[in-house]
């Protein structure tokens, strides 16, 4: 199965962009450190199952979602627009 944080991570992220939520929003809803999810989204931390279940929760899915092997064609998902505003320049 590989690398299973990565794959766990992999997921989370997909489903967050998905759902068009950032990081922080998902967090927040979660009531996890954003950074924390940040971590998990890049596969470089273990998280515990309640943080999982949170998570899961957060993004209405079953937690066995974020388990699920993606065909090695799957392409990552496109970031979030950002929620900066664009300069605006003076006339």
């Amino acid at each position: 199965m590989g690398n299973l944080r990565r794959v766990v991570g992999w997921n989370l992220r997909r489903i967050r962009v998905r759902c068009g939520l950032s990081i922080e929003a998902l967090a927040g809803n979660a009531e996890v450190d954003a950074s924390h999810v940040a971590r998990i989204e890049r596969g470089t931390t273990n998280s515990s199952v309640d943080v999982l279940g949170r998570l899961s929760d957060a993004l209405g899915i079953n937690p066995l979602e974020l388990f699920r092997q993606q065909s090695p064609e799957t392409k990552p998902p496109k970031p979030l627009r950002s929620g900066r505003r664009p300069k605006i320049v003076p006339r």
